[in-house]
């Protein structure tokens, strides 16, 4: 069953890839569906006081773009409007139950470099939006990790 488990995560990962990418927007249903096969996957050894601190350290990130924003442009700003859509907000608490809290804000930095570095190379090889999507970035990154973990048979998401 976790064979099946973990093919079923690869291809919602794709989709999210491949929906970001193409629309700078993903389906609802797939942070739900990529949360309930985390929470299914890592169930025998899912900490769930490390998933709330993961996800306080979300809040506190999404909390400072606000307050940085907000006296940049000397009024309240709401980061879902302009800077960071939904969908990558549900996208990284859906992948909470993947990590530890540890390695949750190693993705998050590693991540965030990843996916301004891929972007960056996008648009200057590509006329690509200046939007960068996000979800897809991070989990052509998580993807990247699985086939690291299937080929060295280790588990960088714990």
């Amino acid at each position: 069953m976790s064979i099946a488990l973990n093919i079923t995560l690869a291809i919602a990962f794709s989709i999210v890839v491949y929906q970001d990418l193409k629309m700078r927007l993903i389906h609802l249903v797939l942070p739900i569906i990529i949360l309930s096969l985390g929470i299914a996957i890592k169930w025998t050894t899912l900490n769930w006081v490390d998933s709330g601190l993961c996800f306080v350290f979300l809040l506190l990130n999404l909390l400072v773009i606000v307050f940085y924003f907000s006296i940049k442009n000397r009024k309240l700003i709401n980061p879902f409007q302009s800077m960071v859509g939904w969908g990558d907000a549900l996208f990284l608490i859906a992948i909470v139950p993947y990590f530890s809290l540890r390695n949750y804000i190693i993705f998050f930095v590693l991540g965030m470099i990843f996916s301004l570095i891929v972007h960056t190379v996008l648009r200057l090889l590509f006329p690509v939006e200046k939007s960068i999507p996000l979800a897809g970035y991070l989990s052509l990154f998580i993807l990247g990790i699985i086939g690291i973990n299937f080929f060295l048979e280790n588990d960088f998401l714990q």
